[in-house]
């Protein structure tokens, strides 16, 4: 039985082609549209959140998408103890 070795320590672990997060963005779209409306528009609308996801990675991380979500999202959804309100932009200090 030959195991898997990875090429280095931070290769994020890939399900057929796709990351954990690419493969949630290819199925999700894939299956709602596909009981709703077509299997095309699914492969479609799967395959186009596919490529903005993966432009939206290049040359960073997931931090970015949270930064991004941080500051774009309702308060309510991301309430941190530590951290001031999305809303505030100046700091006292």
């Amino acid at each position: 039985m030959d195991a898997y070795i990875p090429q280095n320590l931070d290769q994020p672990t890939r399900y057929i082609v796709f990351t954990g997060d690419e493969l949630a963005v290819v199925v999700i779209p894939l299956m709602v549209l596909t009981v709703t409306l077509n299997f095309m528009v699914g492969l479609l609308v799967g395959g186009f959140a596919l490529w903005l996801l993966r432009k939206f990675k290049q040359n960073s991380s997931l931090h970015r998408m949270k930064w991004a979500a941080y500051y774009a999202l309702p308060v309510y959804i991301f309430r941190f103890k530590a951290t001031p309100p999305s809303h505030l932009r100046e700091l006292v200090g």
